[in-house]
């Protein structure tokens, strides 16, 4: 968010004394706010026929499956600043700064298993994505009133995954509750935007997005927690993920100042 402002701080600074019109303007700033959809692994939640015991032995230990798990509606916010080409109307070089939120982050399991006893688990989290791009937005001028755009961008992305955890009662050893916690590290990826739209009365606009933010593995920490009868026994597990596979389909609406 700084580095666009310093860009549009700029820009101004170095523009002519000029009076600027809606039609002539050098920089333009907008703001948006719009849903997404996961694609991909960063979508996919486990088969429903993978088994608690399954779920637990591999997630937890072998570390030899990602489900991204993301809800399929997320929530993004953001803003860019373009400078328009005095040469070709229209074209401009553009700089975002966006941030995502998708939930969960996990799964959920509620099965009696013969081998575990009683397991109501939940390991979720929110991933976080803040893209900052850098690229080109080309508008044309149906009428006065409506114009259409394009444009595409590259930049690069942190990715946050907030700590997940669950608490689970296992009926074979009396009972005991088990607590787990996995840290998340995070982690900067490479990634790319495309979009096109509609802008109406030079003030507003909806738009349609891919975004892919690119491939990293997750890693993290998990502690184990398990009560014992006079000290608690905590212990700390790297573990290392699959790449997740982080891109999505975005609708929005925009404000242009």
């Amino acid at each position: 968010m700084a580095m666009v402002a310093s860009l549009g701080l700029n820009v101004i600074m170095a523009q002519d004394a000029q009076a600027t019109s809606e039609n002539n303007k050098k920089l333009e700033l907008s703001v948006y706010l719009g849903g997404s959809t996961p694609l991909g692994s960063f979508g996919k939640s486990p088969a429903i026929d993978v088994s608690a015991e399954d779920m637990l032995r591999k997630v937890a230990y072998n570390g030899d499956i990602t489900y991204g798990n993301a809800d399929w509606v997320g929530v993004n916010v953001g803003m860019k600043a373009k400078y328009n080409i005095p040469e070709v109307k229209g074209l401009g070089i553009m700089a975002t700064a966006d941030m995502f939120f998708n939930t969960t982050f996990g799964f959920k399991i509620k099965e009696d298993n013969s081998s575990y006893g009683v397991i109501d688990e939940e390991l979720y989290s929110v991933c976080i994505n803040i893209p900052i791009m850098f690229g080109a937005n080309y508008d044309y001028a149906i009428n006065d009133k409506i114009s259409i755009w394009g444009e595409a961008a590259v930049g690069a992305n942190l990715r946050i995954i907030t700590t997940s955890g669950t608490t689970k009662r296992v009926e074979y050893v009396d009972n005991m509750e088990l607590t787990f916690k996995q840290n998340y590290d995070n982690c900067f990826t490479l990634g790319f935007q495309t979009g096109v739209g509609v802008k109406l009365n030079k003030k507003y606009s909806i738009g349609l997005h891919y975004y892919n933010l690119g491939n990293k593995a997750v890693t993290g920490v998990m502690t184990d927690i398990v009560p014992g009868i006079a000290t608690t026994d905590v212990k700390n597990t790297p573990f290392s993920l699959p790449e997740l596979k982080t891109s999505m389909l975005l609708i929005r609406l925009g404000y242009h100042f």
